[in-house]
């Protein structure tokens, strides 16, 4: 009689290195067929794509300054390109474009914002800025800067205000400029924060300090940074920023900062005696995502209704951007992800007609 063969033990380490060699060739395969759908040149081409997101502005880095209370603001008398597009900076800091408006006819205008503001990737009379200053006839002070959150626009608010007079003062913001309150670093250069304390607002981090933020687990970022698949993926789900280690969160919830900066906003406007006007705008992600779009929306309607609340006059210019058809279209109102002369001059129209609603 043939005794029966008891079946092998397989160990159970087997069944899970099976499992982790199946899912390494699953994502060498889509790491290579990705490069080959994005370009053939990225098969045999192998940078360290963080590395390269995080050296792509250095060319540009002469346009910016150190500022102890700002963190960063633009470089008075510097020229060059900014994302390709000649950029020009005046001799007080503000990016320039040509005089539209005449002598004494009327008080100026004060342009406080991001790089939607200042004008990413578009040529200086094609910022919305200077076509507001074509529709107005009045002279407009380009004072949006790269990178800021609505901490820094505040604050550059309360430093030019009082410096011009009887000028109204728009304040511009995105819903990505939130989140920006809500940090300390941004794209390695640390920032002035603000952290809510019994029902006030206190700043932290000035003086700003001036040495280069090094971002934690560079070992890691060094090695997985390669991979054009992880590059991708974080780009898509938003969650570059912390993928690249160039920013650094305080804790504090910017959407409540947020609130309470719009509140500190109108003290200022208040205490100078002039007009202002709060305008949101609509990025190119939540038109090209609308899901997750409509989050971002609510939380700049809630930004809006705080300083509507403060008694400040607000702009939505979604709706508008909506019926010139963005959302069939986004390609052709924006680019690089900011708005193109298209929408800049479409921008400026819109905030013209808030302030000739709000002076009647």
């Amino acid at each position: 009689m043939v005794r029966p063969v008891s079946p092998r033990r397989v160990a159970p380490w087997s069944g899970w290195a099976l499992a982790a060699v199946t899912i390494v060739l699953c994502l060498v395969v889509a790491e290579f067929a990705l490069r080959w759908h994005t370009s053939p040149s990225l098969l045999w081409q192998f940078p360290n794509f963080i590395e390269l997101d995080l050296r792509s502005d250095e060319g540009e880095r002469h346009q910016l300054r150190y500022d102890p209370v700002l963190g960063w603001d633009l470089q008075p008398g510097a020229a060059g390109l900014l994302a390709g597009k000649p950029i020009a900076i005046s001799h007080d800091g503000m990016r320039k474009h040509s005089a539209f408006a005449r002598e004494g006819s009327g008080p100026p205008i004060l342009a406080i914002g991001d790089s939607y503001t200042e004008g990413y990737a578009v040529a200086d009379d094609e910022t919305w800025p200077a076509h507001l200053e074509r529709v107005t006839m009045r002279p407009v002070l380009a004072g949006g800067v790269r990178d800021y959150g609505i901490d820094q626009m505040v604050l550059k608010a309360e430093r030019l205000l009082p410096t011009q007079k009887r000028a109204t003062v728009i304040l511009a913001f995105i819903a990505s400029d939130i989140d920006r309150t809500a940090r300390a670093v941004r794209n390695s250069r640390h920032k002035p924060y603000f952290v809510a304390r019994g029902g006030g607002l206190e700043l932290h981090n000035v003086p700003v300090p001036s040495s280069p933020y090094i971002a934690p687990f560079t070992m890691v970022r060094r090695v997985l940074g390669h991979s054009y698949l992880l590059h991708f993926a974080m780009n898509r789900l938003g969650a570059y920023e912390a993928w690249h280690g160039d920013t650094l969160e305080t804790g504090e919830d910017g959407d409540l900062l947020s609130c309470k900066l719009m509140e500190r906003f109108a003290a200022l406007v208040r205490r100078e005696k002039t007009e202002a006007l709060v305008v949101a705008f609509s990025r190119y992600e939540d038109w090209a995502w609308p899901r997750e779009g409509e989050v971002q929306r609510k939380r700049v309607a809630a930004v809006l209704a705080c300083a509507s609340r403060a008694g400040l006059p607000v702009l939505d210019t979604h709706g508008d951007f909506a019926k010139a058809g963005v959302a069939g279209d986004p390609e052709a109102f924006f680019t690089e992800w900011h708005f193109n002369d298209r929408s800049n001059e479409l921008a400026a129209r819109l905030i013209a007609s808030g302030l000739a609603v709000r002076g009647r």
